[in-house]
């Protein structure tokens, strides 16, 4: 695949080039753990990372790819909230959940929507679910953070969860929040990118 549709990719520099050391980064769905992994990357050792997924096997492949790039892992219970503190935070859990385990605010968010490769197809994410979520992070973010989340539309339920997400997006008031939708427009089911980036504090 050219690097040029690998929209994965264009997430995840849309959200690690405004973090700094020190701050705090989410990922809504470790999955593989790329994702936790390139935010790991911007912000470790003086910050702070905190990845969801409901699944125990995408926590065990995040952990195996942190650890093997010899980070340190915290694995947290998802009735807990996370106290503001350095370190990287996995949390079994549905990514809706989120404000119950956050606090404190958030530099970058991002999530990969849909099931995870080579997982159970059945796993997916639900436009419910996603939905809260995203509001959750938008209330999250700090001045001159982003959101930055993909879709993937080609597997059932996905084209819902598509609008859904575009529809949200689209509805940001611009005073408040700029807002960039990127994909591939002549690959029929291709994913797409949106990405939320917070002007001023609601």
């Amino acid at each position: 695949m050219s690097s040029l549709t690998r929209i994965a990719l264009w997430g995840q520099q849309l959200v690690c080039e405004v973090l700094q050391p020190g701050e705090l980064a989410v990922d809504l769905t470790s999955g593989k753990g790329r994702d936790t992994y390139a935010l790991v990357k911007a912000v470790d050792p003086e910050g702070q990372v905190v990845a969801l997924d409901l699944q125990a096997a995408a926590l065990e492949q995040t952990t195996e790819l942190l650890q093997s790039n010899d980070f340190t892992i915290n694995r947290w219970p998802a009735d807990l909230a996370i106290p503001k503190q350095a370190g990287i935070f996995l949390v079994q859990a549905c990514h809706s959940t989120l404000d119950k385990l956050l606090q404190h605010p958030a530099k970058a968010i991002i999530a990969n929507l849909g099931y995870m490769p080579g997982g159970d197809p059945s796993l997916v994410t639900r436009p419910d679910s996603t939905l809260a979520v995203l509001q959750q992070s938008l209330e999250l973010l700090s001045p001159g953070g982003r959101l930055a989340v993909t879709v993937y539309p080609a597997h059932p339920g996905g084209g819902e969860e598509r609008t859904v997400v575009n529809e949200f997006f689209c509805s940001l008031p611009s005073d408040l929040w700029k807002v960039l939708s990127l994909r591939a427009v002549n690959c029929i089911g291709a994913p797409c990118l949106l990405v939320a980036e917070r002007t001023s504090r609601i």
